[in-house]
């Protein structure tokens, strides 16, 4: 069956387990509080589900100001990661240091990272790891009540980048049509976000090279676990990258910038078999189907991959929603934020800021920087 009904289903059911299981978690004493500075980190497990709908507990950590009044709450869906040192939960992503001092920062380890490290992480699959993070919200008062911050939990924003920017749009698409009674997100600020994975993964086709080599075997393995598409993943793969992804990336010990300086060979041909750059074989198009359904730029399911008609989501942010690109993104192409572009109206909460900022990690600082100012605001 289709994972969405899985979803709203197990959602459903799970909405009176939260705060029970919130409760017992409490009294057992695995949330732990570590006092960093003039922050409050905060260690949480909580209710959600996989891909295939199946219940199971997810961690994230909760950063708290204790010299300031918090002025709201800021969800994090934080960038790719491969290690698991990484994960929020063991250590504050680096988003974090822009806002810490002022908000409740919520942030989400992912499915596959943190207290689910044994499992696959179905990277860039928008929609489970939307719904991952929207159940970590809807623990939050359980976690933080006895805190007595004062502090609003239907007043939300949400910042990403990277990976974090298109699960940010996702999670906002997700609150809005289905938690707007819980929740009122005032806005959602998403930078240099792969929200068209399927040009994502055109243009890595075009240039036969990409920036970010492990990225693309991430892209294949990631896809194939969050849709069961049961994919020879190894068909894929050069012999060479089927040991490099056995050895350095599956066990989740090497950080994304420890595999970058390690594998320098940014030749497509090198990491990806033929099959693999062949779009037109049958296996080829089964994951493109995935990257499909991982795409809020949707497109035909089924027809042809040449076939690059664009549809609108049926969906239209009532939240300030800012989308930041930089026309230099080395990392994930504009084609993503230009496309997502195409499929919503031209209203005044929607703003899409696309120049040259420079590299995708050169983009960054100015995407954060832009949105401390928008939130002083």
């Amino acid at each position: 069956m289709h994972m969405s009904f899985f979803i709203s289903t197990f959602a459903q059911k799970l909405i009176i387990m939260r705060r029970i299981l919130f409760a017992v978690l409490l009294l057992a004493s695995w949330i732990t509080f570590a006092q960093a500075g003039e922050i409050k980190e905060i260690s949480v497990l909580y209710p959600s589900i996989d891909q295939n709908g199946d219940s199971l507990m997810l961690s994230g950590k909760i950063c708290v100001p204790t010299k300031n009044k918090a002025k709201g709450i800021i969800l994090i869906p934080h960038y790719t990661i491969t290690s698991n040192a990484q994960a929020p939960s063991n250590k504050p992503t680096g988003e974090a240091q822009f806002f810490q001092d002022d908000y409740v920062l919520v942030m989400p380890d992912y499915l596959g990272y943190g207290h689910t490290k044994h499992l696959e992480h179905p990277y860039l699959a928008g929609e489970l790891t939307a719904h991952n993070c929207v159940d970590m919200l809807l623990s939050l008062p359980s976690a933080l009540d006895t805190l007595h911050l004062g502090i609003s939990y239907d007043t939300l924003y949400i910042v990403g980048y990277s990976q974090g920017g298109a699960s940010a749009v996702w999670t906002l698409k997700l609150l809005e049509e289905q938690y707007a009674d819980r929740f009122h997100v005032v806005a959602c600020y998403a930078g240099g976000g792969p929200y068209d994975v399927v040009a994502a993964y055109d243009l890595a086709l075009e240039q036969k090279k990409v920036f970010m080599p492990i990225v693309v075997p991430m892209m294949v393995v990631g896809t194939d676990a969050a849709y069961n598409l049961h994919l020879d993943r190894e068909s894929f793969f050069t012999p060479a990258t089927q040991k490099i992804y056995t050895k350095y990336v599956a066990n989740k010990e090497y950080s994304t910038s420890q595999l970058f300086f390690k594998f320098t060979n940014h030749r497509l041909s090198y990491w990806m078999s033929a099959l693999a750059m062949d779009p037109s074989q049958p296996e080829t198009k089964r994951l493109y189907e995935g990257f499909k359904r991982s795409s809020l730029v949707r497109y035909p399911i089924n027809e042809k991959v040449a076939d690059r008609e664009i549809i609108c989501p049926n969906w239209i942010p009532k939240a300030e929603l800012y989308i930041f690109h930089s026309k230099n993104d080395n990392v994930v192409t504009v084609r993503c934020a230009e496309h997502l572009h195409r499929c919503l109206p031209d209203l005044p909460n929607i703003t899409f800021d696309i120049k040259n900022y420079g590299s995708h990690t050169q983009a960054s600082s100015a995407f954060f920087s832009r949105v401390r100012k928008m939130l002083k605001k």
